[in-house]
């Protein structure tokens, strides 16, 4: 059955993606929105009490609506599993993916016996769990969790979602799903072979996985200020600061009624919603210019007098708009460091070189109470070349939590530091980061499949050896030797397809080079030469980190911790933003 439908996957996975508008050279692009440390706004906020912060803010006027993450479940088809698939699974998710892939066989191929090809060890009929963003935009990409169905699916482990869409999860007496598609899913599932905090691990279950940046949202939310005590006076007025505080040329508010108003969050803004928000909250009604004086001079001495909530103060600060610079400036010269901080991070924000440069001194500073958040900011000011340079510097710390997090924060802007290929349509994306200081690998676990090497001229020194002894029971791909001496590791692949093992395979020693020659879409340099083989990120990493831990590689291998997986199946989480 393998050879009379193998093109099949292929030509549905194109369908599903070709689906989505994206075409291979929007790849690159796409990655780069899939941040990851996406900055997705917290299901709640604190509220601030009512200081000096909030005294004549639209704070403490309005609740926040639609801000709320969406539990979101759906049933799809893992494809290109290999004889690790089955066919079980429940009759009512068999017809409804018969009838989708019908329906799409119509559209990119003939002759498909759908009965057939689910049947297949090929295939997997899985569940999907995911959390839709709050505030989600169209477009907005999120992960989404696949779990095989029945009990005949061995691993989905190099397997491919489709067929997906994703509905808000409720628990009907007649089903669990209600309401039109939300979201469509589809791509690579990543089963990692690390734990919830980036040990490798032998426990995996390889009957679950994740697709990275998967979920597509199609439904935006929208997100709206109600008024407490609606208004129609209040309403205009916080209208009015709003869009003159915030909105450029863009009308970023529009009162719909004297009970709400609905925002439209700036594309810049996207990855950082919460802070849009707060900075909505803390935007005063009164424009009169005695006022704003009034205002700055309060705030500044509470700033500086360390009374109150410095964030809160700042923020309130950064809401007032320019005029704040040289009162700020002053600030600068305060031995307080809480003060010292939040006034470099209100002129960084204001897009003032001072401001990079004082946020800059607390990122370089290891240990610091701020540091990482100074870095993050940092990575914010991407239109400030001096912020650009501090994070740079700050890739050859001998920190690992700051190098990783100036990184994260350096690739949201284009940088020469760092090189970017994207390997095989969406199977990785590879950073090369030109550094100094001690080689470090990083992975991601979260956002997207990304995977970045902290020097470019990191090599394997042999000997040097994968699998070695497992006793795990994942299936892999590829087999790398090199003895001492080698100056090429030698590669031995196994055809997913066919199972036909190919001869020795001779691969580079340098990492760059080796990811690039894994990872890559397969292609034919001569009769006897093969380039790319689209092995998984799920065993790139497996490999990078067998060869860390026998020191061929004599990097840190650190992966992302991830945390505690939270399971939209249980209930649909309904908090907002208060």
């Amino acid at each position: 059955m393998r050879n009379s439908h193998w093109l099949f996957p292929v030509a549905l996975a194109t369908i599903v993606l070709l689906g989505t508008g994206c075409n291979e050279a929007d790849w690159a692009k796409m990655f780069d929105s899939w941040r990851e440390k996406d900055r997705q706004p917290e299901a709640d906020l604190t509220t601030e009490p009512d200081t000096i912060a909030r005294q004549n803010t639209i704070g403490p006027l309005v609740n926040i609506q639609g801000m709320e993450r969406n539990a979101v479940r759906g049933f799809g088809l893992v494809v290109d599993l290999v004889d690790t698939g089955g066919s079980d699974g429940p009759e009512v998710v068999r017809n409804y993916l018969v009838k989708e892939i019908r329906r799409r066989a119509e559209i990119g191929s003939e002759g498909i016996n759908a009965s057939e090809f689910l049947d297949s060890k090929d295939t997997a009929m899985v569940e999907l769990e995911a959390y839709i963003p709050g505030g989600a935009q169209k477009n907005e990409r999120f992960d989404v969790r696949v779990r095989a169905l029945g009990t005949e699916t061995t691993s989905l482990a190099g397997g491919r979602l489709v067929l997906a869409s994703l509905q808000v999860w409720a628990a009907t007496p007649s089903g669990v799903l209600s309401s039109k598609p939300q979201a469509i899913a589809a791509g690579p599932v990543f089963v990692s072979p690390f734990d919830r905090q980036g040990r490798p691990s032998e426990k995996v279950d390889l009957r679950r996985g994740i697709v990275l940046g998967g979920g597509i949202v199609k439904e935006p939310r929208k997100v709206r200020l109600v008024l407490n005590d609606p208004r129609h006076s209040v309403a205009r007025a916080a209208e009015r600061a709003i869009n003159s505080r915030w909105g450029g040329s863009h009308n970023l508010a529009v009162g719909e009624s004297s009970s709400y108003i609905e925002l439209h969050i700036p594309h810049e803004m996207i990855a950082d919603k919460r802070l849009f928000l707060e900075r909505m909250l803390y935007t005063p009604l009164n424009s009169d210019p005695a006022f704003l004086d009034s205002r700055l001079e309060e705030l500044i001495n509470a700033l500086e007098s360390d009374t109150g909530n410095p964030n809160a103060i700042g923020l309130a600060l950064e809401a007032l708009g320019k005029p704040v610079i040289p009162k700020l400036a002053e600030a600068l010269d305060s031995k307080s460091r809480d003060v010292h901080y939040y006034a470099a991070r209100t002129l960084l924000r204001l897009g003032e070189r001072e401001g990079a440069i004082g946020v800059g001194e607390h990122a370089a500073e290891d240990s610091g109470k701020y540091q990482i958040e100074a870095i993050e900011e940092l990575g914010r000011a991407d239109r400030v070349y001096a912020a650009g340079e501090q994070l740079r510097r700050l890739l050859d710390s001998d920190n690992n939590e700051a190098r990783i997090a100036a990184y994260l924060a350096l690739r949201v802007r284009p940088h020469p530091a760092i090189k970017s290929y994207v390997l095989d349509g969406d199977n990785l994306v590879l950073d090369v980061i030109d550094c100094h200081g001690k080689e470090l690998i990083y992975a991601q676990q979260s956002g997207s499949p990304r995977l970045a090497l902290f020097g470019k001229r990191m090599m394997c020194r042999p000997p040097a050896i994968f699998p070695g002894v497992r006793s795990d029971s994942r299936n892999i791909s590829s087999q790398l030797t090199a003895d001492q001496g080698d100056r090429n590791l030698t590669l031995v692949y196994r055809n997913k397809r066919n199972g036909a093992i190919s001869p020795p395979i001779k691969a580079p020693l340098g990492i760059p080079e080796l990811v690039q020659f894994l990872g890559a879409t397969p292609r034919k340099i001569s009769d006897n030469e093969v380039r790319g083989f689209a092995i998984p990120y799920s065993e790139i990493l497996d490999i990078l980190s067998a060869f860390s831990e026998t020191d061929a590689i004599r990097a840190e291998f650190i992966v992302e911790k991830i945390g505690k997986v939270e399971s939209p199946g249980l209930e649909r989480e309904e908090t907002e933003y208060e």
